[in-house]
């Protein structure tokens, strides 16, 4: 059976920084492995799926980056750089991932098992462009400021902005038991809350 991702957490813990959850880690705690997970997770399986990876392969890239993570803990103690460090490693995973099922597709369609090479030697180990980079730690970022905000706000900008199929006010306003007319001026309290959460860090 196939890993999939750890599902959505009750809420994030953003008072541990990573430095900590990282430590926790190192330490045995399973909770601080869980939280971390949680923190990144979103991260990890968003690059895969910009690739136009399967599902499954999506999955696949979890679980391999996951395992690559609780190995290299030790190494990872400039916590700062964890965010970039599994960009890296997903992005490469993710390339492995692709490359091997175009590899095989070929094969399978020329035939001859001359034609099978070691997956090993179609890691693609190009740097990552700065300006990928860049947007997928901002991405994080927006996340994490995200969690900060009360339930409610992350709710409301989870409608708003986070849903693949667009919610009108009226279903908007359904779900979360509230008045038409609140909507816009709560979405601009949370808009300048996730703001103030995000000053010096974007």
């Amino acid at each position: 059976m196939k890993s999939k991702p750890i599902p959505q957490q009750e809420a994030d813990h953003p008072e541990l920084t990573d430095a900590e959850l990282v430590a926790g880690c190192i330490g045995k705690d399973p909770h601080c492995w869980e939280r971390l997970i949680h923190r990144y997770q979103r991260l990890i399986y968003s690059i895969p799926m910009k690739a136009r990876l399967s599902t499954e392969d999506a999955a696949d890239v979890f679980q391999t980056v996951c395992l690559k993570l609780l190995e290299n803990l030790p190494a990872l103690r400039q916590a700062e750089k964890l965010s970039s460090w599994l960009i890296t490693t997903t992005t490469r995973e993710t390339w492995r991932v692709s490359a091997a099922g175009r590899r095989s597709n070929r094969v399978m369609t020329e035939g001859g098992d001359s034609e099978i090479e070691s997956l090993s030697s179609i890691v693609d180990n190009r740097p990552i462009p700065d300006a990928e980079r860049i947007a997928l730690e901002q991405e994080q970022l927006v996340r994490e400021g995200i969690v900060s905000l009360s339930e409610r706000c992350q709710e409301l900008i989870t409608l708003l902005f986070y849903k693949k199929e667009e919610s009108s006010y009226v279903e908007i306003a359904r779900r979360m038991n509230m008045p038409v007319s609140s909507i816009g001026p709560t979405r601009a309290r949370c808009l300048e809350k996730l703001k103030k959460a995000l000053e010096g860090k974007l």
